[in-house]
């Protein structure tokens, strides 16, 4: 293992604006780091920005006068979608050599987890020929991202997720997820020099795809994800499709490809050298944004259906007394499926709304409200209608079995 060097206080970044970028800048900035942003448009406030092109060698002004060798460390995130091969290679091999002219011993390459010399995909393919151009720079093989703003894969991943029946090649193929704020601690941990050379930033577990969208539908909108599997060939066809069908969500052939030529790596040995410790998808998704309002939409229908009124402190009771993803859109029928026992995750739910109001200055406003007489008339009504909906809440139980 390489020993850790002093944690550089100039951070240069190329890419910095894009999904993981701003998220590396922010961590950065946290940290008091000093950060230089190279590109075309300027990076978040409390940067530097040099303007820079891929294919250019790094600028003299990137540098602070006041630098020492060891001070500052290179993160080269940018990639130019629209340049071919020769540029993305060339570029970054130019923008490598004149980093280490320059005295920066710690140059960290975002790579890929498909990244290999026979990878399906053209991104996987100029990945691995960068690896070999650069040296003994650091190359961070990144596995599935998600969490943090819509975008990139993460963007697209949420988008599949609300399709009612999903095509997909081969949904049993694993992917390794990893969250965005993992992989920054693990940039900025091979930028200290925790870890070097060829380096998997990837989650240790290996999921199946079709599980995680699965997973997104069902913390995100409360629901389950229909996959239905399709050839490689007609999910192509579909990729051409979507470019033209403005209801689809368009879907990248390059993506397509790189899913199905997704090879699993080993990642625990580089986690453990980046002192990295990467949690399950499934315990950060409920904590996302979107997780949240799945929650607190969830929380809103419940506490509805017992009666109260959802203010904003009960809503938030909720979702905190609910660490898990959300499991029902709101809807009208849900009196009519409501399970009969006291089993199954529905009951469960069902039962801490109506604890949370009960404990609440509403629900006790509620249940003392009016006369005995009054109290045994609603009390009768409700009898009427739990047994005018014994039907539908045994059909809706027969169903869940």
């Amino acid at each position: 293992m390489t020993m850790p060097l002093r944690s550089p206080r100039h951070l240069v970044v190329t890419g910095g604006t894009g999904y993981i970028g701003t998220r590396v800048v922010e961590r950065a900035l946290a940290e008091g780091r000093r950060v230089t942003v190279l590109g075309r448009r300027p990076g978040l406030p409390g940067t530097r920005h040099v303007c820079w092109t891929l294919g250019d060698p790094l600028p003299c002004e990137a540098l602070g006068p006041a630098d020492t060798p060891g001070d500052r460390a290179l993160v080269h995130l940018a990639h130019d979608w629209q340049a071919g091969e020769a540029l993305n290679v060339a570029g970054t091999e130019t923008l490598f050599a004149s980093a280490l002219d320059a005295g920066i011993g710690a140059r960290i390459f975002i790579s890929s987890q498909s990244a290999r010399h026979d990878a399906l995909n053209a991104y996987g393919r100029m990945k691995w020929a960068i690896e070999r151009r650069i040296g003994d720079a650091t190359s961070l093989r990144v596995g599935l991202v998600y969490g943090g703003p819509r975008v990139a894969m993460y963007g697209l991943l949420c988008r599949l997720a609300r399709l009612p029946v999903l095509p997909m090649i081969e949904p049993n193929r694993t992917v390794q997820p990893i969250h965005v704020d993992e992989v920054v601690r693990g940039i900025l941990a091979a930028a200290d020099g925790c870890a070097n050379g060829v380096l998997a930033l990837a989650g240790p577990e290996q999921v199946r795809f079709g599980d995680v969208l699965r997973m997104v539908a069902q913390t995100y909108a409360g629901r389950r994800l229909r996959i239905l599997p399709v050839p490689l060939r007609l999910a192509l066809v579909v990729c051409d499709v979507s470019a033209f069908v403005p209801l689809l969500p368009t879907v990248d052939r390059e993506r397509v490809m790189g899913l199905a030529g997704t090879e699993p790596i080993a990642s625990a040995v580089d986690l453990a050298r980046l002192g990295l410790v990467v949690q399950p998808m499934a315990t950060h998704l409920p904590h996302e944004p979107a997780g949240r309002r799945a929650r607190l939409a969830e929380g809103h229908a419940f506490l509805s259906h017992a009666g109260i009124r959802p203010t904003s402190a009960l809503l938030r009771r909720y979702a905190k007394a609910l660490p898990e993803g959300a499991i029902s859109r709101p809807h009208g029928a849900l009196r009519w499926r409501e399970p009969l026992g006291s089993g199954g995750e529905l009951a469960r739910r069902l039962r801490l709304a109506a604890r949370i109001a009960e404990a609440s200055l509403a629900g006790e406003t509620m249940l003392a409200a009016g006369s005995q007489a009054g109290r045994l008339v609603r009390l009768a009504t409700q009898a009427m209608l739990e047994l005018a909906m014994l039907p539908s809440r045994l059909l809706a139980g027969a169903l869940r079995q």
